[in-house]
């Protein structure tokens, strides 16, 4: 074959599979398929008849006769899908090696969650892009970024101590001063600013599951936006390059000492730096969100009712004779009937 979307293929005893590429997949030709795993044509066709006859692939997505030659004489090619199938069908020594090759990348693919080509990705820039990208997405991740300014203080603090109330005093500050860097709001404030019953999952971000919990509604960090939780990532990787450095030179620093490391950095970076509490509203903060959770969940309930909701009636009272149906439906119903609405 010498096609322009051909990709030659290394397997192993110096044996180059020749296959070519549509929408980015590769595909085999019986020749080819045949070589691959060590068979005739002959003994591959019921093979690939009983994957096709059996449902388990289909025949038109799966199985393409395609042109290559000037001719047009055309030939069946089989997708990376029925290459897959076929390997786990037969019994050849090749296809036993090929089951022992995909045995042993699914399990390093349930152990790490991820694989990685380095040929195709030292071949392709395009491809390693889209990989730091994707990396770069994965480490903002709001849970990612906290666990790696947590990791900070593991590293370098000397006073370190996990069970401790100073340190818990500490990682709440902490929090404070990156959404106080990013948003100009704590926690709280944040609470209080976003918290809207009449907002999708009221104004959070961040939920496990198609309805907000009670608990998540009071979590200041879960109505952060994802630029603001990536330009967070962006100051904790900074932070946590300096720990790093800093535990690699011996130095011994403390919580305090890196909280004013952190501070000088927030000021390098032009955020402002947040000073300390003048206030105590978290409780008001958390009375907020439970009111507007309430009213939330109210109104989700009055919709899985089939009712279309005018808030303005809403807030009159208008659907008030329909609290006694509303109590009936569990908030663990609720989750299921939007999670099955949302599949």
């Amino acid at each position: 074959m010498n096609n322009k979307n051909e990709l030659v293929v290394y397997t192993d005893d110096g044996y180059d599979a020749e296959l070519i590429l549509m929408d980015g997949k590769p595909w085999a030709s019986f020749p080819t398929l045949a070589e691959m795993f060590s068979t005739s044509i002959e003994d591959l066709t019921p093979v690939l008849k009983e994957i096709f006859n059996s449902g388990e692939l289909s025949r038109i997505d799966h199985a393409q006769k395609i042109s290559l030659t000037p001719n047009g004489i055309e030939e069946w090619f089989f997708s990376v899908d029925a290459i897959i199938s076929v390997g786990y069908r037969l019994n050849t020594q090749k296809a036993t090696q090929f089951r022992v090759w995909s045995t042993n990348i699914i399990t390093r693919y349930m152990s790490d969650g991820y694989l990685i080509n380095d040929d195709i990705l030292k071949s392709d820039p395009k491809k390693l892009s889209e990989l730091a990208a994707k990396i770069r997405e994965l480490r903002a991740n709001e849970k990612n970024v906290y666990a790696s300014v947590r990791e900070c203080f593991k590293i370098a603090a000397t006073d370190y101590e996990p069970s401790s109330a100073e340190v818990r005093r500490f990682y709440s500050l902490l929090q404070d001063k990156f959404h106080h860097a990013i948003t100009s709001m704590t926690s709280s404030q944040l609470i209080l600013d976003r918290a809207d019953h009449t907002d999708v999952n009221m104004g959070m971000q961040s939920i496990n599951g198609a309805v907000p919990t009670k608990n998540e509604v009071t979590v200041g960090k879960n109505y952060l936006k994802e630029s603001e939780i990536y330009r967070m990532h962006l100051l904790s990787e900074q932070f946590l390059l300096f720990a790093e450095s800093t535990s690699l030179a011996g130095k011994d620093m403390t919580m305090s000492m890196l909280h004013s490391q952190l501070d000088k950095l927030l000021e390098i970076n032009g955020y402002e730096v947040f000073e300390g509490y003048s206030d105590y509203i978290k409780e008001h903060a958390v009375e907020h969100a439970q009111q507007e959770y309430e009213k939330f969940l109210e109104i989700k309930k009055l919709e899985h009712l089939g009712i279309d909701v005018d808030l303005e009636l809403f807030y009159l009272g208008e659907y008030d004779e329909l609290k006694e149906e509303t109590a009936k439906i569990t908030t663990r119903a609720l989750h299921k009937a939007l999670s099955i609405q949302d599949a």
